[in-house]
């Protein structure tokens, strides 16, 4: 009996672009924002959780940025 596959290899290949993407991206925005002890701790957090790393950090990153303009 053959079952087709639920995932396809171009589908794993999609979502691993987008993970490398996000984490990349991630990176980068906290490269440029944090300081360098921060920096650490975030890049750690990222390489070793990469879709929760920067989703989290993602999430710091716009609503610090949201809050600091609602304040000034």
């Amino acid at each position: 009996m053959n079952i087709p596959l639920l995932i396809s290899p171009i589908n794993i290949i999609m979502f691993l672009i987008i993970l490398i993407t996000f984490t990349v991206i991630a990176l980068v925005l906290a490269l440029k924002k944090e300081t360098k002890f921060h920096f650490l701790i975030w890049a750690t957090i990222i390489i070793f959780l990469p879709f929760f790393g920067s989703l989290s950090y993602f999430l710091k990153f716009f609503t610090s940025k949201r809050i600091k303009n609602n304040v000034a």
